[in-house]
């Protein structure tokens, strides 16, 4: 009976054991399988053509480049676009106190 039990238990286990085994391979196989269709699209001429553009910032011809700056570059901002963005107490005070 001990034996028997034993067994029973060790049964128990390896079953256990296998299951979370079989549950890994399958995680495994999953992330394998999107890991090969990401190989297979950075293997593309798209993929090469976009990150040509992305990190070279090169263009084909006839096409044209456009930057635009960021909202608050002040670097860039003109005189008007400054006095837009100061705060209405600091314009108050020097249009009573100067400055």
């Amino acid at each position: 009976m001990v034996s028997g039990t034993r067994r029973l238990l060790t049964f128990r286990t390896t079953a256990a054991k296998v299951e979370e085994s079989e549950k890994r391979l399958a995680k495994l196989r999953e992330e394998n399988e999107q890991l090969r269709r990401e190989l297979e699209y950075k293997r593309s001429p798209e993929f090469v053509e976009r990150e040509i553009r992305e990190k070279l910032g090169l263009v084909k011809k006839g096409e044209a480049i456009v930057i635009l700056p960021k909202e608050n570059d002040e670097r860039r901002m003109t005189n008007d676009e400054r006095k837009k963005n100061t705060p209405n107490y600091i314009k108050w005070w020097k249009l009573f106190f100067g400055g």
